[in-house]
């Protein structure tokens, strides 16, 4: 027994000390000169970062604070408790929560430039291994401590694991932002030349993901290989495009010509009818593209292999069209190819070729909870089956919230600006059904609301806390289309 205490005592001290051998990345340049992961498709860890540094806010003082709760498992965050394996530090005074896992429903609400090349590359082993690790407060989980930077295999990675300093997400944000205007912006140190040559790269990451403010500046002096994620892109693209418009199916030399291939440009888009049904949308299609025989198709999942709708393209660089799908997460269009093949002489089946992908769509148009003011809870819309939901988040020290809100309901309405009394359906809080414990965060129990109310724009929930109409406590957004 003494010897195993004593193994348990030496496990526990190597634990306690693994942060103090973690480097820290002290600005971009050190970002750049120390890791060698991360910088080659279709790894996602810089992108993810970029995402995280333009959504915390960071004060004078250098304190890191989160505009909502990670607690709550938006953006496929995921809190790690004393005794999971394979977490690198010891979380006996502080929480841990992982960023990255694209593999989560709730990721769907990262923005696409995170996810995309995770949905446009095929089955590698390395699209989904990126991790942010957020060292957060146990009393005030909003408040950040400290970043880290990680690999997940089937745990966590100290050898590549890496601490983000507060300068290093300043200058991230910086490139974001007009130059002249901040002291933190990293390219103010650059002769002409470098600033030229650098702006040279960052124009050829424009060209493969959607457009983001700082985002091409970032990858480029964070050392991402862009040349070969460029020929990634264009080779896919192009030879797609090409066999699709050839019967021979050659794959010609690339053209420089950027109108040759797709870009970043293109938008596909499942958004919500007034009746709780999927719209397709689209723009920005190359014309010489759009003029060949492709179709826009609706995919109830990423890993189905044909479509619950397809409709011929006709020529058209943008547009829209209203299904009868009824909205659900996941849904996403693609851009396709069809070809019937002959099986058996006298069977036939269809052949599908991607030429361009969009993002998942996220259960709760990617906004996340919202408090319910003066209680330790949340509410959130969301969507399934087409109808409009309801999901509050009780924090599970809030032990005693069913006589707290004993007389509270929760309402759905088709406009912001209806009157609290002018709900369409309400449901008393204390009947709303408990979701299953193993998919609940850690810090939360989440009870959810089914209406009978489609889902659509202008679409809201509203919390009251009792009888009286004036009790509002908390609202969302309203849908958007």
């Amino acid at each position: 027994m003494a010897r195993h205490g004593l193994l348990l005592g030496f496990l526990l001290f190597l634990i306690l000390n693994s942060a103090a051998a973690i480097h820290t990345l002290k600005n971009i340049k050190d970002l750049k000169n120390t890791t060698t992961s991360m910088k080659e498709f279709p790894r996602h860890g810089l992108m993810l970062l970029q995402w995280f540094a333009n959504t915390v806010d960071i004060d004078s003082s250098g304190e890191m604070q989160l505009n909502f709760d990670p607690g709550q498992g938006s953006y496929g965050l995921h809190c790690y408790g004393n005794t999971d394996i394979g977490m690198p530090f010891d979380s006996s005074d502080s929480l841990y929560h992982s960023l990255g896992d694209l593999d989560r429903g709730s990721a769907r609400m990262l923005p696409f430039y995170v996810t995309h090349d995770f949905h446009h590359s095929v089955e590698s082993p390395e699209k989904n291994i990126d991790r942010v690790l957020l060292q957060v407060q146990k009393s005030n989980p909003r408040k950040v401590e400290k970043v880290f930077m990680t690999e997940f295999h089937e745990e966590h990675n100290l050898d590549k694991t890496y601490e983000i300093s507060v300068q290093l997400l300043r200058q991230i944000r910086a490139l974001g932002t007009n130059m002249a205007c901040n002291a933190n912006d990293p390219r103010l140190d650059f002769s002409l030349c470098e600033f030229v040559s650098h702006q040279q790269k960052a124009a050829k990451v424009s060209m493969i993901y959607p457009q983001t403010p700082g985002l091409e500046w970032f990858l480029t002096l964070a050392g991402y290989n862009i040349d070969t994620r460029l020929d990634v892109f264009l080779q896919a693209s192009f030879c797609k495009i090409n066999q699709t418009a050839n019967s021979n199916n050659d794959c010609s030399p690339l053209s420089n010509e950027i109108s040759d291939v797709m870009h970043n440009k293109v938008q596909l888009e499942v958004k919500s009818t007034p009746n709780g049904y999927a719209k397709i949308m689209w723009c920005g299609i190359p014309e010489h593209v759009a003029r060949m025989k492709l179709k826009i198709a609706l995919y109830g999942s990423r890993t189905e292999t044909n479509p619950l709708k397809e409709y011929p393209l006709n020529g058209r660089t943008y547009g829209s069209i209203n299904t009868n799908i009824p909205l659900n997460p996941g849904l996403h269009i693609q851009l396709l190819q069809s070809e019937k093949i002959s099986y058996y002489f006298i069977f036939k089946t269809t052949h599908y070729t991607t030429i361009w992908k969009g993002p998942e769509f996220d259960e709760a148009n990617k906004i996340p909870p919202i408090n319910i003011r003066g209680y330790q809870s949340s509410l959130q819309l969301y969507t399934k089956d087409g109808y409009a939901c309801a999901r509050l988040y009780i924090k599970k020290s809030f032990t005693s919230w069913k006589n707290v809100f004993d007389n509270s309901w929760v309402g759905i309405y088709t406009s912001k600006t209806d009157d609290n009394a002018k709900y369409k359906e309400f449901e008393w809080s204390i009947n709303f059904k408990k979701r299953l414990e193993d998919d609940c965060p850690v810090d939360y129990e989440i009870y959810q609301y089914e209406s009978g109310v489609h889902i659509g724009p202008g679409v809201q929930v509203r919390f009251m806390l009792t009888r009286n109409y004036g009790s509002e406590k908390a609202r969302t957004v309203p849908w958007e289309e």
